[in-house]
Protein backbone atom coordinates (compact mmCIF):
# COMPACT_ATOMS: atom_id res chain seq x y z
CA UNK A 1 0.00 0.00 0.00
CA UNK A 2 1.32 3.43 -0.81
CA UNK A 3 1.23 6.30 1.59
CA UNK A 4 -0.66 9.45 0.78
CA UNK A 5 -4.13 10.88 0.90
CA UNK A 6 -6.98 8.46 0.25
CA UNK A 7 -10.70 9.09 0.16
CA UNK A 8 -12.26 8.11 3.49
CA UNK A 9 -14.25 5.20 2.03
CA UNK A 10 -11.13 3.67 0.56
CA UNK A 11 -9.29 3.96 3.86
CA UNK A 12 -12.11 2.14 5.64
CA UNK A 13 -12.26 -0.69 3.10
CA UNK A 14 -8.80 -0.88 1.57
CA UNK A 15 -8.47 -3.54 -1.12
CA UNK A 16 -5.43 -5.04 0.64
CA UNK A 17 -7.49 -5.57 3.79
CA UNK A 18 -10.42 -7.00 1.83
CA UNK A 19 -8.16 -9.50 0.06
CA UNK A 20 -6.46 -10.51 3.31
CA UNK A 21 -9.79 -11.35 4.89
CA UNK A 22 -11.33 -13.17 1.96
CA UNK A 23 -14.18 -15.49 3.00
CA UNK A 24 -14.48 -19.09 1.90
CA UNK A 25 -17.30 -20.22 -0.40
CA UNK A 26 -19.54 -21.03 2.56
CA UNK A 27 -19.15 -17.48 3.80
CA UNK A 28 -19.93 -16.13 0.35
CA UNK A 29 -23.08 -18.23 0.03
CA UNK A 30 -24.29 -16.87 3.39
CA UNK A 31 -24.11 -13.35 1.95
CA UNK A 32 -27.22 -14.11 -0.10
CA UNK A 33 -29.38 -14.84 2.95
CA UNK A 34 -30.93 -12.14 5.11
CA UNK A 35 -29.13 -11.29 8.32
CA UNK A 36 -30.66 -12.87 11.38
CA UNK A 37 -32.21 -10.36 13.75
CA UNK A 38 -33.72 -10.80 17.16
CA UNK A 39 -37.50 -11.11 17.24
CA UNK A 40 -37.74 -9.39 20.61
CA UNK A 41 -39.86 -6.37 19.78
CA UNK A 42 -41.61 -6.38 23.17
CA UNK A 43 -40.46 -3.26 25.04
CA UNK A 44 -41.36 -4.67 28.47
CA UNK A 45 -44.09 -3.82 30.95
CA UNK A 46 -42.39 -0.70 32.28
CA UNK A 47 -42.02 0.95 28.86
CA UNK A 48 -45.58 -0.01 27.92
CA UNK A 49 -46.93 1.74 31.00
CA UNK A 50 -44.74 4.79 30.39
CA UNK A 51 -46.08 5.03 26.83
CA UNK A 52 -49.65 4.69 28.10
CA UNK A 53 -49.16 7.46 30.67
CA UNK A 54 -47.39 9.63 28.09
CA UNK A 55 -50.37 9.21 25.76
CA UNK A 56 -52.67 10.46 28.53
CA UNK A 57 -50.90 13.82 28.83
CA UNK A 58 -51.57 16.76 26.51
CA UNK A 59 -48.02 16.97 25.20
CA UNK A 60 -47.64 13.20 25.08
CA UNK A 61 -50.82 12.90 23.04
CA UNK A 62 -49.45 15.45 20.58
CA UNK A 63 -46.24 13.41 20.23
CA UNK A 64 -48.14 10.15 19.69
CA UNK A 65 -50.46 11.83 17.16
CA UNK A 66 -47.42 13.11 15.29
CA UNK A 67 -45.87 9.62 15.29
CA UNK A 68 -49.17 8.27 13.94
CA UNK A 69 -49.00 10.82 11.12
CA UNK A 70 -45.50 9.61 10.27
CA UNK A 71 -46.35 5.91 10.42
CA UNK A 72 -49.85 4.42 10.27
CA UNK A 73 -51.55 7.49 8.78
CA UNK A 74 -48.82 8.21 6.26
CA UNK A 75 -50.20 8.09 2.73
CA UNK A 76 -49.06 5.36 0.41
CA UNK A 77 -46.24 6.92 -1.61
CA UNK A 78 -46.71 7.77 -5.26
CA UNK A 79 -44.31 5.65 -7.25
CA UNK A 80 -43.21 5.26 -10.82
CA UNK A 81 -44.57 2.80 -13.32
CA UNK A 82 -42.06 -0.01 -12.90
CA UNK A 83 -42.88 -3.12 -10.91
CA UNK A 84 -39.66 -2.72 -8.91
CA UNK A 85 -40.48 0.81 -7.79
CA UNK A 86 -43.94 -0.32 -6.67
CA UNK A 87 -42.47 -3.21 -4.66
CA UNK A 88 -39.85 -0.98 -3.02
CA UNK A 89 -42.48 1.62 -2.13
CA UNK A 90 -44.73 -1.09 -0.68
CA UNK A 91 -41.91 -2.47 1.47
CA UNK A 92 -41.01 0.99 2.76
CA UNK A 93 -44.63 1.77 3.56
CA UNK A 94 -45.10 -1.59 5.29
CA UNK A 95 -42.02 -0.98 7.46
CA UNK A 96 -43.22 2.50 8.40
CA UNK A 97 -46.69 1.23 9.31
CA UNK A 98 -45.15 -1.67 11.25
CA UNK A 99 -43.31 0.73 13.55
CA UNK A 100 -46.54 2.59 14.27
CA UNK A 101 -48.47 -0.60 14.96
CA UNK A 102 -45.84 -1.79 17.43
CA UNK A 103 -46.01 1.57 19.20
CA UNK A 104 -49.81 1.48 19.48
CA UNK A 105 -49.81 -2.15 20.59
CA UNK A 106 -47.42 -1.16 23.38
CA UNK A 107 -49.72 1.71 24.44
CA UNK A 108 -52.75 -0.62 24.48
CA UNK A 109 -50.82 -3.21 26.49
CA UNK A 110 -49.69 -0.46 28.87
CA UNK A 111 -53.31 0.49 29.48
CA UNK A 112 -54.19 -3.11 30.31
CA UNK A 113 -51.22 -3.42 32.65
CA UNK A 114 -52.15 -0.18 34.38
CA UNK A 115 -55.77 -1.30 34.83
CA UNK A 116 -54.60 -4.63 36.23
CA UNK A 117 -52.29 -2.90 38.69
CA UNK A 118 -55.10 -0.54 39.77
CA UNK A 119 -57.42 -3.52 40.27
CA UNK A 120 -54.79 -5.32 42.34
CA UNK A 121 -54.31 -2.35 44.69
CA UNK A 122 -57.99 -1.59 45.32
Amino acid sequence: MTSGPFPFGRQMAAVDQLLAGEPDWEGLSQAFYPAKTADNFDPGADIKQVLYHLYNTVDGRRIIEWLADLTVRAPYPHVGQSKDSVMIAAAKHEARVGVGLVLFRAIADGEELYKQSKGATT
